[in-house]
């Protein structure tokens, strides 16, 4: 085990300089960044693909920064754009930058190890809620240069002017002087620290047009805003009170801005946007909405949402806050003018002694009374759910299953698992076979997702919290299960889309827009749509036999693609959650649209054999 070294940088919101004499590139100005969002193991929202905003952030600040380098920018989503071949998608890179969570950090690690390997004079940075903890275990597992611990908006500028002007010891004169990193010096750890914190909007606007591979094509499903960092809350399960620091608003205008932002994005297609004109919009996971008696904050908040009074006509809203703004109908109403329909609400358990365990300042009969009156209100209310806490028992568990579907539309569900820079880190680790971690052994993260448990429990074993996740799951209406679904389903259409067959393309945008318009239909619909589903696949069998004589490969990626659709609308009847008899027949309509597509493109293909055969 090194030692560390801890330099106290002074830090007071101005990042640190270097000499622009010491630094002087020879030749071309220009270098290129490639950074890096490595596949997910598992979690919230990996399918959907909406990209979290770190890399945007960092990018930004790299196009703002005025330093002897001019640096082009490519952020790789692995989730979006499928896994990066460290050898041929890095050639002519000159830095590379990763950040993971914890069920992505083996991948970060393979990430950074193969780069390396394949291009030895590459610059290698990490950072991110699971390295910036823990930069020995990365430094060790990753080879990185250099760590960033927590944000590195205001540094990465003159980090990057550094570490490619330095290659020797030379650097460290001057690394000692960047707050806020970690890197090895002569077997030794060295962490300079930081006083301050970074200015929220440091980098106004999020740099999403560096996103390879975002086109009209292929769309965002929605955007994101970021309003606030931090939390006013002490969970102890949260890393977000150690990554973010504090409780720091955005300023108005700089709302206001990246409001206008994602209006852009959207028109120029690269968001998707339904017929209706409308695309969503995810306002990223700090607390948006502070709890009432954070009041100068809560003051803050009301004033803002009305401002945004037609800045977000075009925009469906989803926001996470706790469940006490059902106390305050004021606030809630403001978000209900403000197109902020869908509330993920952190209820964690309806189990006081758990709650109080892990800090989380709530009752549960206040809790109770609050979800039945926005529900009450109108909001799509998403309860976001804890189990294995303290004082859970098998039976408490199913019965908050009961409750909890009770009192929200959809819900997420998690087990307790223990997250760098928390209190429950401290925990005994297990390793991926369920026994007790062994001294050199790393933590088997790719299991870090709240599926099982990942640390010792006199409760349960690793596979039987496996067990029990699953049976709770089960019980509840998975809204992670569901957008899985149809996003793997979406995804898939479209890549074999842009294969072949591009008479469908009407198609696929047809299927994609029901994604946010079915959650207006109801049972009604449910039963009309498995209808016209049974009719859709009954239209194939019917035409698909003059065709028999056609190539074998597109009558198969035909009938994938009924399937692929059948399978789809599906999906949709399952979150049909309000009854809507126009909506039903709009929907139904538009199976029309398909079937008439499909009919057209099977017909033009026969069109095409017996035009070959002539020929």
């Amino acid at each position: 085990m090194s030692t560390i070294q801890l330099l106290d940088n002074k830090f007071d919101g101005t990042p640190a300089t270097v000499s622009p004499v010491s630094i002087q590139p020879r030749g071309n100005r220009t270098r290129r960044v490639m950074m890096v969002q490595p596949a997910s193991a598992g979690g919230n929202f990996e399918y959907i693909a909406i990209p979290r905003q770190g890399m945007l952030f960092l990018s930004g600040a790299l196009a703002q920064w005025d330093g002897p380098y001019v640096y082009e920018r490519d952020i790789w989503f692995e989730d979006r754009l499928g896994r990066m071949d460290p050898d041929k998608d890095l050639d002519g890179v000159d830095i590379l930058m990763i950040t993971a969570l914890i069920n992505e950090a083996p991948r970060g690690y393979q990430l950074a190890r193969e780069a390396r390997s394949f291009h030895p004079n590459l610059v290698i940075m990490g950072g991110g809620p699971q390295m910036s903890p823990l930069p020995e275990e990365a430094i060790a597992r990753g080879g990185f240069d250099v760590i960033v611990n927590r944000e590195g908006e205001d540094i990465i500028g003159q980090l990057c002017d550094i570490l490619l002007t330095w290659r020797d010891d030379r650097k460290y004169a001057y690394l000692e002087r960047v707050a806020g990193i970690s890197y090895m010096q002569d077997g030794h750890l060295v962490q300079t620290r930081r006083k301050g914190l970074v200015n929220p909007d440091f980098v106004e606007l999020p740099d999403f047009r560096s996103i390879r591979g975002l086109s009209p094509s292929n769309p965002m499903a929605g955007g994101v805003l970021e309003t606030v960092r931090g939390c006013t809350e002490n969970c102890s399960y949260c890393q977000v009170i150690q990554q973010f620091l504090g409780y720091r608003l955005i300023s108005r205008e700089t709302e206001y801005k990246r409001l206008a932002q994602l209006e852009e994005l959207a028109s120029d297609g690269l968001i998707h946007t339904g017929r209706n004109g409308k695309f969503n919009v995810f306002i990223s996971d700090d607390l948006h909405t502070p709890p009432l008696r954070a009041v100068k904050f809560r003051n803050e908040r009301l004033e803002r949402l009305q401002g945004w009074r037609g800045r977000t006509d075009s925009m469906n809203m989803i926001c996470q806050a706790r469940a006490e703004i059902g106390q305050d109908d004021e606030l809630a109403d403001a978000l209900l003018d403000a197109n902020i329909k869908m509330l993920y609400l952190g209820v964690e358990s309806n189990n006081a002694e758990s709650l109080a365990a892990v800090r989380k300042r709530q009752e549960p009969g206040q809790m109770e009374r609050d979800l039945v009156h926005l529900n009450d209100k109108g909001f799509s209310v998403v309860a976001m759910t804890i189990i294995g806490l303290p004082y859970d028992t098998e039976e408490s568990i199913m019965t908050l299953a009961d409750w909890v579907t009770q009192h929200s539309r959809y819900q997420t569900a998690n087990l307790l698992t223990p997250l760098p820079a928390t209190s429950n880190w401290e925990l005994k680790p297990l390793n991926g076979d369920g026994e007790l971690l062994q001294e050199g052994e790393m933590r088997p993260y790719e299991l870090y997702t709240g599926r099982q448990f990942v640390h010792e429990d006199e409760r349960w074993t690793m596979a039987q919290s496996r067990e029990l996740f699953d049976r709770y799951n089960e019980r509840l209406t998975s809204i992670d299960a569901l957008y899985g679904r149809i996003f793997r389903i979406l995804g898939n259409y479209r890549l074999r889309q842009a294969r072949s067959m591009e008479d469908l393309t009407e198609t696929a945008e047809t299927m994609r827009i029901w994604s946010h318009e079915v959650q207006q239909a109801g049972k009604e619909f449910g039963e009309n749509l498995h209808q016209r589903v049974t009719e859709l696949a009954d239209t194939f069998r019917a035409v698909s036999q003059p065709l028999s004589n056609a190539r074998a490969e597109l009558v198969d990626n035909l009938r994938a693609r009924i399937s692929e659709m059948s399978e789809s609308l599906r999906a949709y009847a399952e979150i049909a959650d309000s009854g809507s008899k126009d909506m039903a027949a709009s929907i139904s309509v538009r199976v029309n649209e398909v079937t008439e597509l499909l009919n057209t493109a099977l017909d033009s293909a026969g069109q095409r054999r017996n035009n070959n055969q002539v020929s």
